[in-house]
C-alpha cells in the first residue's frame, strides 16, 4: 500500500494541467464526494494512468498506480508520441432510472465526465473519456473523427496495475474447446496478487482484489456492436494486469479476433470499483451506470419470475410431454411464474407435442420458456437441435414472430462461447428481435453482463458461472459452499446470474451435493437472476417441510434494494434483501467449520415484523424451522453448520 500525501480534490477540479500541445502533463478528475481520483499521465512513454483513494484526512491511497494506455489501429498507433490538445468541461450527470431486476429497482448514477482529446504524429485524434464516481473510475476510448472507412484495432495497450502484496480472486479464461470458452472454470479463492493464470489464454473478468485497506473490482460495460468482450492476459508481472483479445480459435477462426469500426468509434468502458469494505464491491451499480438507458419504449410485458426445469433431474424430459407435466404442475402449485422447456422440445412425444403442452401450461397460468442452439458456422455442439435459426436475422425473426403467435413467453439461447465482435453483434441482435415479439431471453453458455440489461431489459439472466447443474462433478460439489460465496462478490455483482440454484436431492449420477439444504434455500435470495431457475425435481421440493414450500412460493426474484450484511470471498456471504416492505435475508457458510452470525434487523422500519427463520437443522437434509417477531433493534443469532446457511423471511405487521 502506498499513502500520498496531498490535498484531495473537490469534486471534477482539476489539479495540475499541462497546455495543448504539449508532450507531457497530468491531469485529475475526482467523484462527486471527492473520495475518488482518476489521474491522466502524459509522458515521452506515452499515455498512462493511475486511480487514488481517500486515506485520511490529506492522504490518498493507491487503487492502482500508473498503468498503460493507448490503442494500436490498422491505419494508426496511439501509444506512443501522443499530444495533448484539449479537455472538456467537466460535466455533472445525476439520473434516476429504473431496472425491472437487479439490486435495487430505482438507481441514481451520479458521476463527474470529462473528455480529453490528443494527437498522434500522424496528426490522428484519440480521446479518453473518463468518468469518476463515489465508488470507483472509469475510462472508454473515442475516436471522434469521422471515416466511412473501416479501421481495425489490432492491439489495446491498458493495463490495471494493482499495488504489490495483495489477494484476488480470479476467473481462469477457458481454452477454445467445444463448450467453452464458458465462464465456467472455478474462481481461485484469494490467490497473490500478480499471480500467472494457468493457461496461455489468461484471466477472465470481472477480477476482484483486495489491496492495502481497498477492496478493488476490474470490469467493463457498455459492449456492443462495434467492440469485443475482453479478458486479461496470463502474465501479470508485479500485479500489472492488462487487456486481452478474444483468441483466434474462437469460433472455430470464423471472423477475426480483432474489432473493426467506421469512424467515429465509442469503445466500451474499463471500469474500477473500490471501496473499504466488500460492500462497496457488492452494492455497486456502475456496470449498469455506465451502460446505454433503456432501447425498448414499453416494458409493461416484460416479467421477471421464479422457473421450473426438468432438464438437471430428468435430463431426456423435454423429449417427453408426460415427463413435463410435472413440472408445470409444480410451477402451478408454488405460483411460479414460468416453466423452461430444454433442449429436445421440438421432437416431443409422450402423449403430445409443443403445442399440446403449450395448451397445458396456459390452462394452468403457466408461462413456457424454450432451448434453442445459437447455430451458426460459431457453434459445433453435436445433436443440439433445434440449431440454425437464431444466428440468421430472417429465420430468427420468423421463428420469433410465430412462438409470439402460440404464446411463449421467452426464448434460453445457448452455445455462444466467444467474446468476438460478431457475436457480441449476434447478442445485441437477438435481444433486440426479441424484444420485437415480446419475448424475454436467458443466455447460456454465454459471455459476463456488461449492463445490456438496463438497455435491453428483456434480458432476464446470463449463465456465465459454473452452476449448480454441475453438482454432477464431485469435485465441484465438494467445494461448491465455497464457490457460492465468492460469487457473491464477483461474477454476481456485474448482473444477474443464472446459477439454477436450490438442489435438495441428488444429481441423475446420485452425487450427493455437499452443502446442506438449510445453504441451497439461501442461493435462492443471495444469487440475483430476473429469471430463478429452480432445478431440482418436482417430488423433491414437494417433499420439502411446509415452512420450505411456503418460501420458495413468496421469494421474490426482482428486489428494491439490497445490502450486504456481513462477509468476504471464500468465507462468509450475508445478504438483506426487500421487496416493497418485506424483506429477505439469507447466509452462506464457505468454510466447513460451523459459525454463528450475527444480523442486525436496524435496516427495518419500526413496528413489529414476522420472521421465518429456516436454518441448518439436525443434519444436512433437515431444517430448524421457527416463526419470531422481530423489530428494528433486534440482532438475529444465526448458527451455521459447516457448508450451511440460513434463509428468513421478515413481513411487515400491518
Amino acid at each position: 500500500m502506498k499513502k500520498i500525501a496531498s490535498g484531495f480534490i473537490a469534486a471534477g477540479i482539476l489539479i495540475l494541467c499541462s497546455c495543448a500541445g504539449k508532450q507531457a502533463g497530468t491531469w485529475s478528475l475526482s467523484g462527486p464526494e471527492g473520495n475518488v481520483r482518476f489521474t491522466l499521465i502524459l509522458a515521452d512513454s506515452g499515455l498512462s494512468y493511475r486511480v487514488d483513494a481517500a486515506a485520511g484526512q490529506d492522504q490518498l491511497e493507491s487503487v492502482l498506480e500508473p498503468s498503460p494506455l493507448g490503442i494500436t489501429r490498422s491505419d494508426q498507433d496511439f501509444r506512443t508520441g501522443l499530444l495533448f490538445v484539449s479537455k472538456s468541461e467537466t460535466r455533472m450527470i445525476d439520473e434516476t432510472y429504473r431496472m425491472l431486476i437487479g439490486k435495487r429497482s430505482q438507481i441514481r448514477n451520479r458521476c463527474v465526465e470529462q473528455a480529453f482529446t490528443f494527437q498522434n504524429k500522424g496528426k490522428a485524434r484519440m480521446q479518453i473519456v473518463a468518468r469518476a464516481y463515489q465508488d470507483g473510475v472509469a475510462f472508454r476510448y473515442v475516436f471522434p473523427e469521422v471515416s466511412t472507412e473501416k479501421q481495425s484495432v489490432i492491439a489495446e495497450a491498458t493495463g490495471f496495475d494493482l499495488p504489490s502484496g495483495g489477494k484476488a480472486w480470479m476467473l481462469p479464461y477457458m481454452k477454445v474447446d467445444t463448450w467453452a470458452p464458458s465462464y465456467e472454470a472455478e474462481w481461485m479463492n484469494g490467490i497473490e496478487t500478480g499471480t500467472s493464470a494457468p493457461d496461455t489464454v489468461g484471466w477472465s473478468l470481472p477480477a476482484l482484489f483486495q489491496t492495502g485497506g481497498l477492496w478493488v473490482m476490474l470490469a467493463e460495460a457498455a459492449v456492443d456492436s462495434h467492440y469485443f468482450g475482453a479478458h486479461l492476459e496470463q502474465a501479470a508481472d508485479g500485479g500489472l494486469y492488462r487487456i486481452r483479445l478474444p483468441e483466434y480459435d474462437e469460433t472455430y477462426g470464423v471472423a477475426p479476433r480483432e474489432a473493426s469500426s467506421t469512424l467515429p468509434w465509442i469503445m466500451p468502458w474499463r471500469v474500477i470499483i473500490t471501496g473499504r469494505c466488500p460492500a462497496v464491491i457488492l452494492e455497486s451499480d456502475m456496470v449498469c451506470n455506465l451502460s446505454p438507458s433503456c432501447a425498448i419504449a414499453d416494458t409493461s410485458w416484460i416479467r421477471p419470475g421464479r422457473v421450473s426445469w426438468s432438464w438437471w433431474s430428468d435430463p431426456g424430459s423435454p423429449f417427453r410431454y408426460d415427463r413435463l407435466v410435472p413440472f408445470i404442475d409444480l410451477a402451478a402449485e408454488l405460483g411460479w411464474e414460468y416453466s423452461l422447456i430444454d433442449l429436445g422440445w421440438h421432437e416431443m412425444t409422450g402423449g403430445g407435442d409443443i403445442r399440446k403442452l403449450i395448451d397445458y401450461s396456459r390452462s394452468k397460468g403457466i408461462g413456457l420458456i424454450l432451448w434453442y442452439n445459437s447455430g451458426g458456422p460459431h457453434n459445433q455442439v453435436p445433436n443440439a437441435c433445434p440449431c440454425d435459426i437464431m444466428h440468421d436475422p430472417v429465420r430468427r425473426k420468423s421463428e420469433m414472430a410465430k412462438l409470439e403467435s402460440w404464446g411463449i413467453k421467452g426464448i434460453k439461447v445457448d452455445f455462444m462461447q466467444s467474446e468476438k465482435q460478431h457475436i457480441m453483434k449476434l447478442y445485441q441482435d437477438i435481444l433486440i428481435d426479441a424484444a420485437a415479439h415480446h419475448l424475454v431471453v436467458d443466455f447460456h453458455g454465454c459471455t459476463i453482463p456488461r449492463g445490456w440489461s438496463r438497455t435491453y431489459p428483456n434480458l432476464l439472466t446470463m449463465e456465465a458461472v459454473r452452476g449448480a447443474e454441475q453438482y454432477w462433478d464431485v469435485h465441484f460439489a465438494e467445494k461448491a459452499h465455497m464457490f457460492h460465496t465468492i460469487y457473491t462478490f464477483t461474477r454476481n455483482v456485474v448482473g444477474p446470474m443464472d446459477y439454477t440454484p436450490v438442489i435438495f436431492g441428488d444429481a441423475p449420477n446420485k452425487n450427493h451435493h455437499q452443502t446442506t439444504n438449510a445453504h441451497e434455500l439461501a442461493t435462492a435470495v443471495v444469487f440475483e437472476s430476473g429469471l430463478q431457475h429452480f432445478a431440482d425435481d418436482a417430488r423433491s421440493y414437494l417433499s420439502q417441510p411446509h415452512e420450505v414450500l411456503d418460501f420458495l412460493s413468496t421469494v421474490p426474484v426482482a428486489w428494491d434494494e439490497t445490502r450486504y450484511i456481513a462477509g468476504e470471498p471464500g468465507v462468509l456471504s450475508v445478504l438483506a434483501r426487500r421487496k416493497g416492505r418485506d424483506w429477505y435475508v439469507a447466509g452462506l457458510n464457505g468454510e466447513t467449520a460451523g459459525k454463528t452470525v450475527s444480523v442486525p434487523l436496524s435496516f427495518l422500519e419500526s413496528g413489529p415484523y414476522e420472521c421465518l427463520l429456516l436454518s441448518d437443522g439436525k443434519d444436512a437434509r433437515s431444517f430448524d424451522s421457527s416463526t419470531i417477531t422481530v423489530t428494528k433493534q433486534d440482532v438475529l443469532s444465526v448458527k451455521m453448520e459447516g457448508r450451511g446457511g440460513f434463509a428468513a423471511r421478515i413481513r411487515f405487521h400491518a
